[in-house]
């Protein structure tokens, strides 16, 4: 029995009493010295959402999360966010159905920018349903939006999306191939060729969904080019994944930082950190806070399930939580479950992470582009 690992969280609600029982068996577990519970996190199976978790030698992929590389994009559009009214949302939501699909989408035309997985049976998922899903959304929390600058009035767009089949392929190949287990979760020891090769399979896969988020802004791009006669100015943008294990040095000692919904926010780094369709996201720029280990809240995260939000709120409920947001109405029953009020307010979530980056845009949402059915 090793002593339990650091812990520190920047919740500024009262943990539940699941979240306190996960955070206390992640504190033993095998190798794990420190434990970080963002402002966003919220309770999931084995590893909760919003949690940064530090090894010396192990690799949990548990703690990266499924969905490995899911991360987010945004750039401005060179137009004035007031510009989109009814008849222009209607136009953008048409395009968007046909050129950014919800599930699959053509082959993508240079398969050998990805290089090689380690694993045959990978190469082939790749190859059978991987490369169909570039430049697809996905479904759940992801979104694709329209936002105004609440200072400049500038639009601006921001995908959230990730890895799509792949992540859980790999994380699920390599759970298999696991070295050990402590405390219910399997390891890898990263030194060895296993532990280097889930690595490889992991920056494979975080480059997946980095070039999924690109072909879906240049799709972008070019829907709006058509429409409108609008470039988007990709030299301001921001670009970041918050599912991954990065060897980081922490205040002299190397460590592995596994990140499951928690984005990377050293000394100027940029994030972005969304409310939810209803309400406001931020751009930050990291403080480089140690204490933390450079890491903040991806979102606002969830205070509902999925299930839970679709029984207690309605179709007319959500709709008048998303008064001035154009939304798909077809969707309207389907996209209960990420009502905003099945979030925490936001404020509150930015509010408690002041000393960990600086604000340097608060955006609202127009437009909310999502996968739910």
């Amino acid at each position: 029995m090793h002593d339990q690992a650091s812990y520190r969280h920047w919740l500024s609600e009262k943990l539940g009493e699941k979240l306190t029982t996960q955070v206390k068996r992640l504190r033993l577990m095998k190798d794990v010295k420190h434990v970080r519970l963002m402002a966003d996190a919220h309770l999931a199976e084995n590893v909760c959402v919003g949690c940064v978790l530090a090894t010396t030698k192990l690799i949990y992929p548990t703690a990266i999360g499924g969905d490995i590389g899911c991360g987010m994009l945004a750039a401005p559009i060179a137009m004035c966010a007031d510009d989109i009214q009814e008849k222009e949302a209607a136009a953008i939501f048409k395009r968007l159905s046909q050129s950014v699909p919800i599930i699959q989408h053509k082959n993508h035309s240079d398969l050998s920018i990805f290089g090689e997985l380690s694993s045959e049976l990978l190469q082939k998922e790749f190859i059978r349903n991987g490369s169909r899903q570039i430049g697809t959304l996905g479904q759940g929390n992801h979104f694709l939006e329209l936002q105004r600058c609440k200072l400049s009035g500038q639009l601006w767009l921001m995908i959230h999306t990730g890895s799509r089949c792949m992540g859980p392929a790999i994380r699920d190949f390599h759970l298999n191939h696991g070295h050990g287990r402590s405390h219910g979760l399997t390891y890898l020891d990263s030194g060895t060729e296993g532990g280097e090769a889930f690595l490889q399979d992991m920056q494979w896969v975080r480059r997946y969904a980095s070039v999924n988020r690109l072909t879906i802004l240049a799709q972008c791009e070019a829907l709006f080019h058509e429409i409108f006669q609008a470039g988007i100015d990709k030299s301001q943008l921001i670009h970041c994944d918050h599912n991954h294990c990065e060897q980081e040095d922490i205040n002299g000692q190397s460590l592995w930082l596994h990140r499951k919904g928690a984005c990377s926010v050293r000394a100027n780094e940029q994030a972005l950190i969304p409310g939810s369709m209803g309400s406001d996201s931020f751009h930050v720029v990291g403080a480089g806070s140690a204490d933390s280990l450079f890491s903040c809240s991806h979102g606002a995260g969830r205070t509902m399930s999925r299930s839970q939000a679709r029984r207690s709120i309605t179709p007319e409920r959500l709709k008048k939580q998303l008064s001035g947001v154009f939304y798909q109405a077809e969707k309207l029953t389907g996209l209960t479950e990420e009502a905003p009020e099945s979030y925490k307010r936001i404020g509150q979530v930015i509010k408690s992470q002041k000393n960990l980056f600086k604000v340097k845009r608060q955006l609202e949402p127009i437009l909310s582009y999502k996968g739910t059915t």
